[in-house]
């Protein structure tokens, strides 16, 4: 009978220890951007993106867009990034989009970010 007791015990710890965890650190969304390529990525997913840049049509929000596409699959190029400029960095992003090779500069202000431009690569 006290094996039976203790492993009572041990299932109602394991469980209210499960429930505390789960109600102090529940709802996190862990993103480990250890790289600089990956927290540049994650500084562009996460600011407010300056919609009055937005002007091509593919260039919209939804998860489909090209602006997407760059943000998440694209690849930062740092030697045609002009990164310390002031008062906005311009960073370069490389990326394919429907088999198609694009190249788009992006502005990185302090609240907010900023399509400059968008280009085919040949």
């Amino acid at each position: 009978m006290a094996f039976l007791r203790r492993l009572l015990f041990y299932i109602l710890g394991i469980g209210l220890g499960t429930l505390i965890v789960i109600g102090l650190f529940g709802d996190r969304d862990f993103d480990y951007a250890y790289g600089p390529q990956a927290r540049v990525k994650k500084l562009f997913r996460t600011k407010i993106i300056d919609s009055i840049s937005l002007n091509h049509v593919v260039l919209d929000l939804s998860a489909d867009s090209i602006y997407y596409h760059a943000v998440t699959k694209g690849k930062v190029d740092f030697s045609q990034s002009d990164t310390r400029k002031e008062p906005c960095g311009a960073y370069s992003l490389t990326f394919e989009y429907q088999e198609t090779d694009y190249r788009m500069t992006i502005e990185n202000c302090p609240d907010t970010v900023s399509v400059l431009d968008l280009t085919r690569e040949d």
